[in-house]
């Protein structure tokens, strides 16, 4: 694994860490004052999404004339809670309405044209589509043509033509003006929420849905690894209260299941709550997540909450399994600007997974794929500075469709053509990769005395907080530290822990294997982060490694 180059933001210890983090962020005056006290108030018009007005006509419309509506979901995190955002307003407000969401394996991606056709079937004359839509052209065509109408909303990247729908939401339309992109699909849909609720229900039950939803969208935004600012930083920063004191038994369900604290951060959602409501689309089908969010009561959530983490538990195996298989393809590619391994055992449910696992490995894009038969199919991730959804536009004569984000993207083609996109896309990484983007990078914000690490310092810096994606917990150093003692922990002794002189102890995940570097007496710099460590009553600060190496 590549080693990165430490990067200091700053030579010198700060003496006022707020100050000093808000200054590297960017921030000052009015933007400076909103990160700091992020508000409701600082959400953007929903009505300036384009179509919006058109998308609430529509669904006015189904509800004055009791037409039966569809929400066509999303097998992921971001989807499953788009669906049961979308779906409970539409129940509250006495719609006819159900909902659909694809399975990844027998029906793939999106909105296609046999899920209209089943939807059809079931008597629906009006799709709403959330968290996907932006690219399913010929569904929608389809649709049109069997008598349906169809309102997209999507927060995926525009690639081709808008489909021919009704009304397409989307921030990331090519013609958007929306001042704010990085929404997750439960943010657009949150949006129409926004402006349809007060329309449809009366003041009150609308003020107190929108305040509930925030649970789901925090749980959906997190989840998809959105950036957590401008509105996203408003929205989770008060959506986190919403999860833990929310009134939905699935949630309370999952949270019991995950033994995951009564303060709950983005963290608590990315490493325990997601993964379970995830594990549902990638290793059976997404309704068992979509009936928890949607259970009743604890006695209806508990047994689903337990088989989420059931699956998890299965997904972790696998996710292992397929790691194992793509590791051994990927080491023969180790010096590609963009890594391709496919294999007809790699489970489709944990494609994605399996392609961060490499991607972190050799900080390279990687795609990971599945062949079934004469197709193939797979998951993408990439390194900074990379846009995937851009490089597989450029090679779409290969491919029967893709997709996606800069950073994460799927795509799926003729099995023939595997070895072409490999080397296409070495090639086109070659030419765009600088040497700067291909060494991994830490960013630290400033060395640090090791006296200042204490509860109070933590405090301060959870003026900044949520951290997440856009806005990541800072990194420190501490330089010349004296090793006092060193062991390995977890059942295979993955992890590695270290006390140090004058200091917190220090924890760092996946790096047992640096245990056999280090002797009581050693000097080493350690980059980390900084966490809370609550346990039994006490509480004490820790250190989360990022790096460590000798002191010069």
């Amino acid at each position: 694994m590549l080693r990165p180059q430490w990067h200091f933001l700053s030579e010198e210890p700060p003496t006022d860490i707020v100050e000093l983090l808000l200054a590297q962020r960017g921030l000052a005056g009015a933007e400076r004052d909103a990160f700091l006290h992020p508000s409701l108030d600082q959400l953007h018009d929903p009505f300036g999404l384009l179509d919006m007005e058109k998308a609430v006509a529509k669904l006015e419309w189904a509800r004055t004339w009791q037409q039966p509506v569809t929400v066509f979901g999303d097998y992921d995190c971001d989807g499953v809670t788009s669906t049961v955002l979308l779906y409970s307003l539409l129940k509250q407000a006495g719609m006819q309405v159900d909902y659909h969401v694809p399975h990844r394996i027998n029906d793939g991606y999106g909105l296609t044209e046999a899920g209209v056709e089943k939807v059809h079937a079931r008597g629906s004359r009006l799709i709403v589509t959330v968290d996907n839509g932006i690219s399913a052209n010929a569904a929608v065509a389809k649709a049109n043509t069997l008598g349906m109408e169809i309102v997209i909303t999507d927060h995926h990247k525009q690639e081709g033509e808008l489909p021919p729908a009704a009304a397409v939401v989307n921030p990331n339309r090519k013609d958007n003006e929306y001042p704010f992109r990085a929404i997750a699909g439960v943010g657009v849909a949150y949006k129409l929420c926004c402006a349809l609720a007060p329309r449809i229900l009366p003041a009150s039950d609308a003020d107190a849905f929108l305040t509930e939803a925030l649970d789901l969208v925090t749980l959906g935004t997190v989840a998809d690894m959105m950036p957590l600012v401008d509105e996203n930083r408003a929205l989770v920063a008060h959506g986190l209260s919403r999860v833990a004191a929310t009134k939905r038994a699935g949630i309370q369900a999952l949270i019991e299941q995950a033994r995951a604290k009564r303060e709950l951060d983005p963290a608590d959602i990315g490493f325990k709550l997601a993964p379970r409501i995830n594990a549902a689309g990638r290793m059976e089908g997404a309704d068992i997540a979509l009936e928890l969010l949607l259970a009743p009561d604890l006695a209806a959530a508990r047994p689903l909450a337990e088989k989420l983490t059931g699956l998890n538990t299965k997904r972790q195996v696998e996710t292992a399994r397929c790691e194992e298989l793509a590791l051994d393809l990927a080491e023969a590619q180790a010096g590609d600007d963009f890594i391709v391994v496919w294999h007809p055992e790699m489970h489709a449910g944990v494609m994605g997974l399996v392609a961060s696992h490499i991607m972190r490995r050799f900080h390279r894009p990687t795609l990971v794929l599945r062949i079934d038969g004469d197709a193939a199919g797979g998951s993408a991730r990439s390194i900074p500075g990379y846009d995937l959804s851009a490089a597989f536009d450029r090679h779409k004569a290969l491919l029967d469709g893709g997709g996606g984000h800069a950073m994460a993207a799927g795509c799926h083609l003729p099995a023939a053509n595997l070895e072409p996109l490999r080397a296409a896309l070495v090639a086109d990484a070659s030419e765009r990769l600088s040497d700067e983007m291909r060494q991994p990078l830490l960013e630290i914000a400033a060395p640090l005395e090791a006296s200042r690490l204490d509860l109070q310092f933590m405090t301060q810096l959870e003026r900044l907080a949520p951290f997440g994606q856009g806005n990541l917990a800072p990194t420190f150093a501490l330089l010349g530290q004296e090793v006092q003692s060193v062991r390995t922990m977890g059942r295979d002794s993955d992890h590695l822990r270290l006390s140090l002189a004058r200091c917190p102890d220090a924890i760092g995940w996946g790096m047992g294997e640096r245990a056999e570097t280090l002797l009581p007496g050693d000097r080493i710099d350690i980059a980390f982060r900084l966490e809370r460590n609550r346990y039994r009553g006490r509480e004490q600060l820790q250190l989360l490694l990022q790096d460590l190496k000798p002191s010069e």
